[in-house]
């Protein structure tokens, strides 16, 4: 998603200088509400133009403040059936700690998180919820497929 979202958000008078802008003078947390402004109509567009594929929405693109953006992405990802939400663990504060270890977050980013982590929406849009924490990729693949009832096909 975050390869086209921006395409998308353009096609609906996204301003990147204005961006830029709020975050000097507000913060992370300015920009991503500025960004909320676009997501559900770049999620329907990515949906429209791609398929027979994988799309990752990030932890941020589906989560909303507002029941009619959350209302409009549900409606959006409706007819798939395999929506998959990867989170770390149910405990939300463990699972802040487990973002906190794996990625550098600067101290002026940690409210976004925290947000992205308590806010509900992710859970109502996914279909399917794989916890991670403590487990290899290669066995997250695996509860993914068998949650999505799915095979590995084997690689040659």
């Amino acid at each position: 998603m975050d390869d086209h979202r921006f395409d998308y958000y353009k096609e609906i008078g996204y301003d990147n200088d204005h961006m830029k802008e709020l975050h000097e003078k507000a913060g992370i947390m300015a920009i991503f509400q500025y960004g909320k402004i676009f997501d559900a109509y770049s999620i329907e567009r990515i949906l429209e133009d791609h398929n027979d594929c994988i799309f990752d929405f990030g932890g941020g693109n589906i989560v909303s403040g507002y029941s009619f953006d959350l209302d409009r992405i549900k409606k959006a990802l409706d007819p798939y059936e395999n929506v998959v939400f990867l989170i770390p663990c149910t405990d939300k504060e463990e699972t802040l700690n487990f973002i906190y270890k794996r990625r550098s977050i600067k101290s002026s980013d940690r409210e976004l998180i925290e947000y992205l982590v308590y806010n509900h929406s992710n859970f109502e849009v996914a279909k399917h919820i794989v916890f991670v924490k403590g487990k290899t990729p290669v066995l997250c693949n695996a509860e993914v497929l068998s949650a999505c009832n799915l095979k590995r096909e084997k690689q040659n």
